[in-house]
């Protein structure tokens, strides 16, 4: 009879008890269940500390007062405490510890007055108010925010205050529920580390989540979006896919009127409409509501079509010219008043607020000269006028006439790029400025454009190898994107990106020591690379990481324990401490690899990795089998496919005397090549414990006619069988 080994099912977020961030995040909804059973209550604070209550209360005259009577409430030393117009009531939060409500401004006959029986039963009734609130706002799966929270959230702050909405979706490779939910809590656990402390996030089902950030400033906002698309492409996500709305503090009238009131849902539907945009750009991609639905806004606005109809009559039979556009770069003139004053030559025609000129016959390098010394007649700093140009000639490789009045405004925004009072030619560089500008708003298949363009222009530019490459790379179009960046690398064998992202085009793959040897050779030319310090450092992280999954764990300690100095407060810097444990554990340091698993389970408590490996530490150090053995069973609890936890599961088994139950774990183990020869040494020594020795030396005697066992697992089988043997014999 086969005895079936139960898996447990996947554990969900524990919403029966209270906690600390309870009273942080839910703290004005608490504040109103406990103003509406006390009168008069103005303020209701939540202390933790008696430094909270002495800050709180510093300008008060009964502070003392104050901090002696919370410290007795948070001790337990009394059920309430009571001074003049103030109230204390203690609320028990899981772990033990407690939260006290500081209720002030509360009628003091009622404080007089009240019995302690009605204090205690409220304070119970409150209790279980703020329990009730909490199950219902917060995700059981995740322990994040819900959507009903989301909907409160934007109907409470969104007529009131700017927010930006940003909705992620991020699909798992599999639609099992075991491995969502897994990945599920992984995706949590990285946005939670990676979101600012002003930000709330939400969890609505399906794997997607909200983001809210609070915007109280005027001018432009902060683009986290391709950030959050980096970061979690680099952490091994599936497919990321971000939509986002902003909206700037509206005025006391919009407030008043009755468009308001459904403000906070017309904010979340504009970004579900860019979520669902940013889903058909690819498997990395995001989209910003504004420039969706205002394309005319957009810095790559397409010229009118009346424009260039009108110049197609001036260019129609040419076989030279040039096109100059100008405008002004500032708001205190337009060009179009400026600029025809200053212009001797050519066929001016007015565009809004700027100017064009047609050239008939004129050579890029002759329009440019020309360009320079309008904009020198018509500069005049002291009345802040500036004006820049951008130069667009044709024949110019592959592009057709009606192209170029689009290729003037692509040269403007590289003129940009010196500053004020510039002017540039479209080129190569031109068009690998506009497909930045396409990358930066996730529309990667108009970057990709772009940069291929440019490279018709120049193929022996190595920035536009690199740039097309990180668009492929991100469109999961992983041959062509190697492809981009070994040519650019066949250009400049010591171009530090193109190394830098073949090493990371190699980790994809999983092709380890490749990708080593590439990011090795990238630090080595880093020094090189301008502006580049973040890059380096996300190099030196990534080395140590590589360093440690291929065992050379020494040059993975000298990566990242200076790493680790520097970066202490980096979003990527809870991701590193498994690593050091795992260095440090194949260093037979266990002290120090005790130490960084177990801030490893404190940055992501779901760690399988690190729970196993802190399980076997606990073993080999003689701390505690028992503790061994709790964080092994969990750690198969969430990865129960993996065998190599199972294998150590049962070494633990072994080690608390449970041969029997270790044995059901270690047959499993016999089906996978890699865990093979080390089961049957462990069922052998199963075998051995209770003195079958027999089936013991049959499994011994399979470990020694392996070709494949390691030295030390040999040694062992050898010292078992002999044992064995002596036991048969008497």
């Amino acid at each position: 009879m086969v005895k079936v080994v139960l898996e447990s099912f996947p554990i969900l977020s524990d919403n029966s008890k209270l906690t600390a961030e309870d009273f942080s995040r839910f703290s004005n909804s608490y504040a109103e269940f406990l103003q509406k059973y006390f009168p008069g209550a103005k303020r209701v604070v939540f202390a933790f500390s008696v430094g909270q209550v002495e800050i709180l209360y510093k300008d008060s005259t009964c502070v003392v007062e104050l901090v002696s009577l919370f410290t007795q409430v948070k001790k337990g030393v009394v059920g309430y405490g009571i001074h003049a117009e103030y109230l204390m009531l203690a609320f028990d939060l899981e772990g033990g510890e407690r939260s006290v409500a500081i209720i002030s401004g509360a009628d003091p006959l009622f404080l007089k007055k009240v019995s302690e029986d009605w204090l205690l039963d409220k304070k119970e009734t409150v209790e279980q108010e703020f329990l009730f609130l909490k199950q219902a706002r917060v995700d059981s799966q995740t322990g994040l925010l819900n959507v009903s929270n989301l909907y409160s959230l934007l109907e409470t702050y969104g007529s009131t205050e700017g927010l930006q909405l940003i909705l992620l979706e991020l699909t798992p490779k599999r639609a099992s529920f075991q491995y969502s939910l897994r990945y599920l809590h992984k995706c949590a656990t990285l946005l939670v580390n990676f979101v600012q402390a002003d930000s709330v996030l939400h969890y609505l089902g399906q794997s997607t989540f909200a983001l809210a950030l609070q915007q109280n400033y005027e001018g432009e906002r902060p683009e986290i979006e391709s950030a959050i698309v980096s970061y979690l492409k680099k952490e091994g996500c599936h497919r990321v896919h971000i939509g986002s709305s902003f909206s700037k503090i509206p005025s006391a009238s919009e407030r008043e009127s009755e468009k308001q009131i459904h403000y906070g849902r017309k904010l979340l539907d504009e970004a579900w409409t860019a979520l669902c945009h940013a889903a058909k750009r690819g498997p990395f991609s995001f989209c910003e509501f504004a420039l969706l639905a205002h394309p005319e806004n957009h810095p790559l606005a397409l010229p009118d079509r009346n424009l260039v109809r009108r110049l197609n009559r001036l260019w129609f039979t040419s076989e030279t010219f040039c096109l100059v556009h100008f405008c002004s770069d500032s708001a205190a003139c337009s060009a179009s008043r400026v600029v025809p004053a200053n212009i001797n030559r050519g066929v001016i025609i007015p565009y809004g607020d700027d100017v064009l000129v047609y050239l008939d016959g004129a050579k890029d390098g002759e329009a440019l000269e020309w360009a320079k010394e309008v904009i020198r007649r018509t500069d005049n700093p002291e009345k802040n006028i500036h004006v820049s140009a951008g130069v667009s000639s044709y024949p110019y490789c592959d592009f057709k006439k009606t192209e170029i009045v689009f290729n003037c405004r692509k040269a403007l925004l590289h003129a940009g790029f010196y500053g004020q009072s510039s002017a540039a030619v479209f080129d190569a560089l031109s068009l690998n400025i506009s497909g930045d500008i396409y990358f930066g708003d996730g529309d990667l298949a108009k970057a990709v454009r772009e940069y291929k363009r440019g490279l018709k222009c120049d193929n022996l530019d190595v920035n536009l190898h690199n740039s097309l490459g990180v668009a492929l790379a991100m469109m999961n179009k992983l041959a062509p994107a190697m492809q981009s960046f070994e040519n650019g690398l066949a250009l400049d064998d010591k171009n530090f990106m193109a190394l830098y992202n073949l090493g990371l085009a190699e980790q994809t793959r999983n092709r380890k020591p490749e990708a080593l040897n590439y990011l090795e050779k990238a630090l080595q030319y880093s020094s090189d690379e301008e502006g580049g310090s973040e890059l380096v450092n996300d190099l030196t992280m990534q080395l140590g990481i590589l360093s440690c999954e291929i065992g050379k764990y020494e040059d993975a300690l000298s990566y990242l324990v200076p790493w680790r100095l520097q970066n202490k407060n980096a979003q990527s810097a809870g991701r590193v401490h498994y690593y050091l444990g795992e260095a440090y554990h194949g260093l037979k340091d266990n002290r120090k690899a005790m130490e960084s698993l177990q801030r490893a389970l404190r940055f992501d408590e779901l760690d399988d990795r690190a729970m196993n490996l802190l399980g076997r530490v606990y073993l080999e150090e003689g701390e505690g089998d028992e503790i061994a053995l709790s964080l092994c069973r969990k750690s198969v609890e969430l990865e129960p496919s993996n065998l190599r936890y199972l294998l150590y599961l049962a070494e633990v088994l072994l080690q608390c005397g449970s041969s029997h139950e270790a044995r059901e774990y270690l047959y499993r183990c016999l089906k996978n090549r890699d865990c093979k020869v080390e089961a049957q040494f462990f069922l052998g020594e199963s075998y051995a414990r209770e003195e079958q020795y027999r089936r013991a030396k049959n499994w011994f005697e399979k470990v020694l006619a392996q070709e494949n066992c390691r030295k030390d697992l040999r040694v062992k089988a050898k010292r078992g069988l002999n044992e064995v043997l002596r036991a048969i014999m008497r």
